[in-house]
């Protein structure tokens, strides 16, 4: 009895998505470049998408199509999507939990055995409080105490953050070793596992564009690849196809855009960032094998000045003298991390106005969290702690203010909705909350719902649907907008700051009905009040050559307050 035999026979009357038909068996084409080349997460989700289109929500018919390696990645995945968004209790609040009897068995499958047992101690407190879970899904599960309730359950999340890096290695292991149960490349060829030789992959007009050896079955020493100028773009190092770590990248006028390089007898790795002028950007130095940031770091400006420098102890954590510059080179900031506490000697501002003196004084910090957002922080300091008027800025406007004393908060917290009203007020007595009160948005504040509608001609292509010229185009949706009922959670004052939303993916017949609605995701709402009236949305049909066509719209519907 072969290997595949025997794991159907075993597994197949335990759940439905474990049994394999090996005559139907599903296995994508997979880029052969990307194949060798990627790693880790990168790597799985390479091997996932296909397979994830394939499926496309009908696993109950397709799910035989899949092996039991593929199962053990696509049935993971699962649980690393829910479980690092929202821990164990959102994942069998969304209803994973069908899946767990496969994940299990793929798990063990490949070898994972430690996190086979933490998903299984999951299962039995899952199983201990199903009622209570069941009756939480009535509810959004956002802003409830599910969590609190379950701490048993929550107490597993860091113990999987610390395995899930450790599951993917495991599961990428597997599939270099098994590629024909996997994938094929792009040209139906099985990866062969005994292969050694030079590999070149070409754009469209035989201009090379990837250059690397493999020996048996494995990326091994440069993979270079280049713009289709024929400049060298990037390369990365392997042994026995796991990357080295030492790679380098470069800009098309032949300029270096990035270098590591790994320095073994230090056991780091030293980082190196450029601007596309050549000048140095940044300069960090990280952990081998754990890639965390540690050591002397810095940054540049493009005219070559240096703009900060400091020291990491770990990822995240600084020690000892943090320097600051402006762009002319003149001082800005004096500070140091003793014992995790930020202290700031000296501040000055782009004028050289000394502004904060041996830690007292007004201390301005801006910066960039995403693009076009722009944060500033203007704090009041004594004797190195915040002491007085303390303001957050969002793009110039008021986000957030406190009155502070001693370093604690000790007067009034105001924090602020988009449109400049105040959202909480909290009076503080050195440092405790004495009252607090929640302000509406506006003095009659209204629900708004607004739609996004989105189609991608390749989405429909990976489910084997017919795209179309021109997509569905809604007629109504003023009307549609005006007979949605606004989420519940929305009615709390608390809430007025946040947005919330509803994911449909509708068929839309030729004549512009919804004929069928299959339910993606809510945040916030618990889906229902789109759902009430979608079949009331009207569309202009979509268009494939001048005739009009049933085809796809996702439709997003989108709820805040005003």
């Amino acid at each position: 009895m072969g290997l595949f035999d025997f794991l159907k026979k075993s597994g197949s009357n335990e759940d439905k998505y474990w049994e394999f038909d090996p005559a139907n068996h599903f296995r994508p084409r997979i880029n052969r470049a990307d194949y060798f080349k990627l790693s880790d997460f990168d790597f799985g989700w390479l091997i996932l998408e296909p397979i994830t289109a394939f499926i496309n929500g009908k696993e109950e018919e397709k799910a035989k199509s899949l092996s039991y390696g593929q199962k053990a990645l696509n049935y993971w995945w699962y649980v690393d999507g829910q479980v690092t968004n929202g821990g164990f209790v959102q994942f069998y609040y969304n209803g994973y939990g069908k899946y767990v009897q496969t994940v299990l068995k793929g798990l063990e499958h490949i070898g994972d055995f430690k996190m086979a047992d933490l998903i299984r101690r999951a299962d039995a407190i899952y199983k201990e409080n199903e009622k209570v879970i069941a009756k939480a899904r009535k509810k959004d599960l956002f802003g409830s105490d599910l969590s609190e309730r379950l701490e048993a359950l929550s107490e597993l999340d860091n113990h999987y953050y610390q395995l899930h890096g450790k599951t993917m290695a495991h599961i990428e292991k597997y599939i270099k070793a098994n590629p024909a149960e996997i994938c094929v490349d792009e040209n139906g060829d099985v990866f062969d596992i005994h292969f050694s030789g030079e590999y070149k992959t070409y754009y469209t007009d035989k201009q090379v564009k990837e250059v690397f050896n493999i020996n048996n079955g494995l990326a091994d020493g440069a993979f270079n690849s280049y713009f289709e100028s024929g400049m060298l773009q990037e390369t990365i190092h392997f042994d026995g196809g796991v990357q080295t770590g030492e790679k380098a990248g470069y800009f098309e006028n032949g300029n270096i855009q990035y270098a590591t390089k790994r320095n073994d007898s230090s056991n780091q790795f030293e980082c190196w960032t450029y601007f596309e002028n050549g000048s140095p950007k940044s300069l960090e130095y990280k952990s081998i094998p754990d890639n965390e940031r540690i050591g002397v770091y810095k940054e540049w400006y493009d005219n070559g000045q240096l703009s900060k420098s400091g020291t990491y102890i770990s990822a995240f954590k600084r020690d000892k003298d943090w320097l600051e510059y402006y762009q002319d080179g003149s001082q800005k900031l004096k500070a140091e991390f003793k014992d995790g506490t930020f202290l700031i000697h000296d501040f000055w501002n782009e004028h050289s106005e000394h502004l904060l003196i041996a830690g007292t004084g007004l201390y301005i910090n801006e910066y960039s969290y995403s693009e076009g957002v722009i944060g500033r922080e203007e704090q009041e300091y004594k004797n190195y702690k915040r002491d007085g008027k303390q303001h957050s800025y969002r793009n110039g406007q008021l986000t957030l203010y406190q009155e502070m004393k001693d370093g604690k908060e000790d007067g009034i917290t105001r924090s602020y909705y988009n449109n400049g009203n105040v959202q909480r007020e909290t009076i503080y007595r050195n440092g405790e909350s004495a009252s607090s009160q929640v302000f509406p948005k506006s003095e009659n504040p209204v629900g708004k719902v607004t739609f996004q509608y989105l189609m991608n001609d390749q989405w429909l292509l990976d489910q084997d649907l017919p795209t179309a010229d021109t997509y569905p185009v809604c007629l109504n949706e003023q009307e549609i907008a005006l007979n949605i009922k606004m989420p519940k959670a929305f009615a709390e004052p608390d809430n007025h700051h946040l947005e919330g939303s509803t994911c449909l993916w509708l068929s839309v017949d030729k004549t512009g009905r919804v004929r069928k609605v299959d339910f993606k995701s809510a945040y916030m709402t618990n889906g229902q009040e789109f759902m009430a009236v979608v079949d009331k949305m009207k569309f202009r049909p979509a268009m494939k050559e001048g005739v009009e066509v049933a085809s796809y719209m996702y439709v997003i519907a989108n709820f805040n307050v005003e």
